[in-house]
């Protein structure tokens, strides 16, 4: 008998393999192409010896045992990303108690994950975007690259948060706003981060980048735990057009907002004990401030470039607002950290001020490929 969850990864596939055939990528070589993709951008950090390098790949191109099947059409990285993180949040969740949902990625046009119902069955499947790892991962980035700091690897580094000097740090070196405006018009224009001009910065400046990139991504898969954790039933269904995925009927499930709100809690609970035991409190709230960042200004940027106003993003939206879900995020850091809650609360709020300086300096070129009548990727439309 075929179980719930074996009906859902099956319609899981076959939406991937829709849009293999549709992107004329089907039956890829997932686990050459993607070793020599790592390899080639490892050897690039001279910091990394190539034994290092090597163990490295091996080990992130083998998945563990307990892991489900990888789809003959889900690419092996994506895969592989979404699976550890998943590791890592179940680690601090009671043995036995949880069971892990179908995961997956495909074109959605969501930053949030987006969770559907398979035909035939009651299983969830938190489906991500499938540029959400490589656009958090140059976002987290661009935007380590706006702080000004002090000291080495082997020293110590002290990042400044301070808005003026930020202000004055892009002044003297605009490289931040560069990418910054890169990695927004490349997802927006090509529905592609990867568009963006690569470019290796120094090991200070991608640890700090990985340490945002993390705690955006653990909060995501988070969040979705959430409503597996809260036992949370659909408010209401709704179809879903997936981009490369032709007429397959694809369901949208969407939750209320107080279950949404809860989600979000977990997910913040999560993220934390995931990343606190080596980085304390500030810097995860800082990574789910980054993508409560990342969500407004792709929300404004969409809009921007379709009608050159300052407008909501048109169509409906499954998530409250996203100033709704920090603010109530604030004031549960509040709770749970009582009076050491300050210094967190802070960071997280100059890393949302540092991302409204990058996107002031964004948002005319937007206006201006409007006046020249570009438009967002399609998958940034598919469901207006």
């Amino acid at each position: 008998m075929t179980s719930e969850t074996e009906k859902a990864r099956a319609f899981l596939w076959e939406l991937q393999a829709q849009v293999a055939r549709a992107t004329g990528l089907e039956h890829l070589t997932q686990n050459t192409d993607w070793k020599e993709s790592l390899l080639k951008t490892g050897r690039q950090m001279p910091e990394v010896s190539e034994e290092v390098l090597q163990r490295a790949v091996e080990f992130g191109t083998t998945p563990p045992e307990h892991w489900p099947p990888c789809g003959p059409d889900e690419p092996l990285w994506g895969y592989s990303m979404v699976h550890t993180l998943a590791d890592r949040l179940e680690k601090f969740l009671p043995p036995d108690s949880f069971t892990r949902p179908v995961l997956g990625m495909l074109a959605t046009g969501e930053i949030n994950a987006v969770t559907l119902l398979a035909p035939d069955s009651q299983a969830h499947l938190v489906v991500f975007e499938n540029e959400l790892f490589n656009f958090a991962n140059l976002f987290g980035k661009a935007v380590a690259l706006a702080m000004p700091y002090e000291g080495s690897v082997d020293e110590g580094v002290a990042f400044s948060t301070d808005v003026d000097q930020v202000r004055r740090h892009l002044r003297d070196s605009p490289e931040a706003v560069h990418r910054f405006r890169d990695v927004v018009l490349a997802y927006l224009l090509h529905g592609r981060p990867s568009h963006a001009r690569p470019y290796i910065p120094s090991q200070i400046i991608r640890t700090m980048g990985s340490i945002l990139r993390d705690g955006m991504e653990l909060f995501v898969l988070g969040h979705e735990y959430g409503h597996v954790m809260g036992e949370h039933v659909a408010d209401r269904k709704a179809p879903r057009r997936m981009l490369g995925a032709g007429d397959v009927d694809v369901t949208e499930v969407a939750w209320m907002w107080e279950q949404e709100a809860m989600a979000d809690l977990i997910g913040w609970d999560l993220c934390l004990m995931s990343m606190g035991e080596s980085f304390g409190p500030a810097l995860p709230h800082a990574g789910i401030e980054l993508f409560f960042s990342a969500c407004e200004v792709l929300e404004r940027a969409v809009p921007l470039l379709i009608t050159g106003g300052d407008a909501p993003r048109p169509g409906p939206s499954t998530h409250p607002p996203t100033d709704l879900r920090r603010g109530v995020v604030r004031e549960h850091a509040k709770e749970r950290l009582g009076e050491g809650a300050a210094p967190v609360l802070q960071l997280g709020a100059a890393i949302h001020e540092i991302v409204e300086v990058l996107w002031a300096q964004t948002a005319p070129v937007i206006t201006d490929l409007h006046r020249q009548g570009a438009v967002p990727d399609a998958r940034w439309t598919a469901n207006l």
